[in-house]
């Protein structure tokens, strides 16, 4: 989910309202701020998305190349990597690039324009030991609405219940429990697997090694399951817990792995701290199951995790912002304005989830989940984004 791509698409054009030079491009549900007259509604061009690393040859003749400095003019050190930025009140989500090759709609182009995605540095705290564990792991990520108007169409139109949280700038974090020994030099009995984002989805995770002792993934995990060494054998509880709270899904084998997947945050983990000085945790999935495919796993309903309540300590949920049919007002109205936490943060924006129906499931992915981004919090300075 959530792919990088450089496509070639169809605009539509409005005006911008608080400029007479410039006008808004609308892509799906994003939107670039254009030159007025640079485009007509039904063009086609090459929509250059936020997080793009665009090369040099590119940036000049886009005018967006400063010679006597010798770097771009977008974000980054180098100048060269595409950020959302607000021109004259209104949010402005990539650069769009000619389509002189009259390609089609839908072409796929970032290689031949040698166009790559920005990976953010790894601080230390996040770094540390890692082994091959591959297959035991969870590739994970939510897809923005904007990329998917037919499926939120589709729930607004079902008047589907749905479930939306408050989406936390922190780093994601999974803590697996297995039945069996995996590895020697994983966490418990080599059965507790302890992994980030960008290592989870490569099919890696943390050593139990000393070295490892200050990652705060790691200490997060001993924080949690209130385990003060790395001899941790609490996954019996988890598995009795689960049974006692979600005894009506007979599609679930409580034999199988547990994974708690949530955000690590606070003081030095990401720009927004929250007010907490100390490392916090939020609960946002828990998925029961190998994580192989057509092993039969899931992730748990949103329904199936309200019934956990002091699972372990520091084990609560993200905030819910929302709970009741899906709209786009509804969308709208929580995206924007200030976390819920202490109130002294901008939001990052929500996630949203089918509250109940775990069956539901579309072409492009095979499990419902958004996430809409605030542009205030896209546009902020000196942002981190970390994995």
């Amino acid at each position: 989910m959530a792919t990088f791509e450089v496509k070639v698409v169809e605009v539509s054009i409005e005006e911008h309202g608080n400029a007479d030079a410039l006008e808004i491009a609308n892509i799906k549900g994003y939107q670039c701020i254009v030159r007025k007259g640079e485009y007509k509604t039904g063009d086609t061009t090459i929509y250059i998305p936020e997080q793009a690393l665009v090369p040099k040859s590119i940036l000049q003749e886009m005018n967006l190349w400063d010679n006597e400095k010798d770097k771009g003019k977008l974000a980054g050190k180098q100048g060269d990597r595409v950020k959302a930025v607000k021109l004259r009140g209104r949010l402005s989500q990539g650069l769009l690039y000619p389509n002189t090759e009259n390609l089609p709609v839908g072409a796929e182009v970032s290689a031949a324009l040698g166009i790559e995605k920005w990976e953010p540095p790894i601080p230390t705290q996040m770094s540390g030991l890692v082994a091959n564990v591959n297959g035991y792991t969870l590739k994970y990520d939510i897809e923005n609405v904007k990329n998917h108007p037919g499926v939120v169409d589709f729930l607004v139109a079902n008047n589907v219940e749905v479930e939306i949280t408050e989406k936390i700038h922190g780093t994601w974090s999974s803590f697996g429990f297995y039945p069996e020994v995996i590895h020697p030099e994983m966490f418990g009995r080599g059965n507790v697997v302890v992994t980030s984002k960008g290592l989870s989805g490569n099919g890696l995770a943390f050593k139990n090694v000393p070295d490892n002792d200050l990652n705060l993934y790691v200490r997060t995990l001993r924080n949690i399951f209130g385990q003060n060494n790395a001899n941790m054998t609490t996954e019996s509880a988890v598995l009795e817990t689960l049974k006692t709270i979600v005894d009506d899904a007979d599609d679930l084998d409580y034999s199988s792995p547990v994974f708690f997947l949530g955000e690590i945050f606070g003081q030095g983990v990401q720009d927004l701290s929250y007010g907490f000085k100390d490392l916090q945790f939020r609960l946002f999935d828990i998925y029961v199951g190998y994580p192989r495919a057509n092993m039969g796993g899931r992730y748990l309903t949103p329904f199936e995790l309200n019934q956990l309540r002091d699972v372990f300590p520091g084990m609560s949920r993200v905030p819910v912002l929302y709970r009741g049919p899906l709209t786009h007002a509804v969308i709208a109205e929580y995206t924007d304005g200030m976390d819920t936490m202490n109130g002294h943060n901008i939001r990052e924006g929500i996630v949203i989830k089918p509250y109940i129906d775990k069956a539901l499931s579309f072409e492009d992915f095979d499990r419902v989940i958004l996430k809409s981004v605030s542009g205030d919090y896209l546009t902020r300075k000196n942002g981190s984004e970390f994995n």
